[in-house]
């Protein structure tokens, strides 16, 4: 809740909130590794090599061995002029710029803890921070919806002098308002298919219980009243994604809707309790929800400052990257690397601080081996799949568990264009999205029995199994502890 308050996080002092609150969780995890019962140990190793490739890029090399390395040819000679003409002596290390290695290092701590804590919690808690991720998302959508063609003096922009004409939310840029959104949406969606037309064991509670108090609060709790409340967040979510005006966020918003109906159009209702009608309706409202957004694609986008640019962005990184190859530059180098190899005939109005590419920009920093960990993190995130795409009906964590990995994916496409990944609150949400999608729990799902109502000495349950909902109704000759 706290991440994306104060510009996504993407300043020194609430980063640094951040990294004080991912030692506690580490902390956490020290005290219990639940994750090491969840994780297979490739995954593990990977994410090992990920935290400690920047330390490695910290290790202090002799000058002789430096000035060898791949690119760094340049910079000695440079040093040795600043220096007099004399060789280097000290030994330095392999970054070329070791403060900016370091504060990238410590910029994984907040994404990769939360990842490794989030994924050991049980199931019904994750649920719950599902739906807490939904709502800060929603608020943020809201927040743009204020914010658009209000003034930079508005009291709605926060203080943010860009994007005057487009939603931002409390970020410094809309494309990263849209990175939030973009994830937000199919978790919406999931949590709406898990909703409609599924049990509730308030019913029989809401029955027995006469005063308007309780009556009230279980009204609020019925499946229909939390999936009305679901489909406004969602139609929240994507308005603000209009709103944005960012062409990728509305892209790939269509992209999200359109795998959320192959996904959970059949799956509408738990053992597709609306059948047929249902689930063409489902179909029905996301296709008109697509053809919507086609005429908002065309008229109401705006082009980037950077859109012109980004091609050549891309190609003077590649060059950068190869110069560099195969150790990379060293983690956030980026901005102090990248003046060197930027085309001198492209005059930029600004600093281009990122490769608007964080594929590229990983392979500049960290070379092989940010390659080869991106591959594999790519193919764990395929192979779980696997594991969740399974026939018959679906348990509710199993939907939302799909609606997960859709916003994975849509981040990970929207991270070839831009440098959502780099910001922390968005990397924050994307560790909490891959806990989810990469939890074990469906994996040894036990029965969950649930007595939903007594009328008449009878008991109604529910019982929650891997496959979904199995009522049984009635249950004959059960007595009724509270008879007496």
């Amino acid at each position: 809740m706290f991440a994306p308050l104060f510009r996504g996080a993407n300043r020194p002092l609430p980063l640094l909130a951040l990294e004080i609150g991912a030692l506690a969780l580490l902390a956490y995890l020290v005290w219990r590794p639940d994750c090491k019962n969840y994780l297979s140990r490739p995954l593990l190793l990977t994410l090992i090599l990920l935290f400690c490739y920047p330390l490695l890029q910290l290790a202090p090399l002799p000058p002789n061995l430096w000035s060898q390395l791949p690119g760094r040819d340049f910079y000695s000679h440079a040093l040795a002029q600043a220096n007099d003409g004399q060789a280097l002596e000290s030994w330095r290390a392999a970054s070329l710029v070791p403060w900016a290695t370091e504060v990238a290092w410590l910029a994984l701590l907040p994404p990769i803890t939360l990842f490794l804590v989030g994924v050991g919690l049980p199931a019904p808690q994750l649920q719950s921070l599902l739906k807490l991720f939904l709502g800060v998302a929603a608020v943020q959508a809201l927040l743009g919806l204020l914010q658009y063609g209000a003034g930079s003096d508005s009291v709605f922009r926060l203080g943010n002098p860009y994007c005057c004409s487009s939603a931002v939310g409390t970020y410094a840029s809309r494309d990263h308002l849209a990175g939030l959104l973009e994830m937000a949406l199919p978790v919406g969606l999931a949590l709406l298919t898990a909703t409609v037309g599924r049990s509730s064991s308030h019913a029989g509670s809401y029955r027995r219980r006469r005063t308007l108090r309780h009556r009230l609060t279980k009204l609020a709790a019925l499946p229909i009243n939390e999936a009305a409340i679901y489909g406004s967040a969602c139609v929240a979510i994507i308005l603000g994604l209009v709103f944005t005006r960012s062409r990728t966020g509305i892209i790939l918003a269509m992209v999200g809707i359109l795998l959320c109906t192959v996904v959970f159009a059949r799956r509408l209702g738990g053992k597709n309790a609306y059948g047929l009608i249902g689930m063409l309706t489902f179909i029905g409202w996301s296709l008109a929800m697509e053809v919507g957004l086609v005429p908002v694609l065309n008229r109401f986008t705006l082009e980037s400052a950077t859109d012109d640019y980004r091609w050549s962005i891309f190609s003077s990184t590649l060059e950068a990257a190869a110069r560099f190859f195969p150790l990379g530059s060293g983690a956030g180098t980026f901005i102090e690397v990248y003046p060197r190899f930027h085309p001198p005939d492209i005059v930029f109005d600004g600093i281009v601080n990122h490769a608007h590419n964080d594929y590229l920009e990983a392979f500049l920093e960290a070379g092989l081996a940010g390659i080869v960990l991106s591959l594999a993190l790519l193919g764990f995130y395929i192979f779980q799949w696997k594991r969740i795409w399974q026939r018959g009906n679906w348990s509710s964590f199993r939907l939302l568990q799909a609606g997960a990995g859709i916003g994975l994916l849509l981040l990970i496409l929207h991270s070839a264009v831009d440098f959502n990944l780099h910001i922390p609150a968005n990397a924050i949400f994307f560790a909490f999205l891959a806990a989810v999608f990469f939890h074990r729990q469906q994996q040894d799902e036990s029965l969950k029995v649930d007595v939903s109502s007594v009328v008449g000495g009878e008991e109604t349950a529910a019982i929650e199994t891997p496959a979904g909902n199995l009522n049984l109704s009635p249950i004959k000759n059960v007595r009724n502890p509270f008879a007496d």
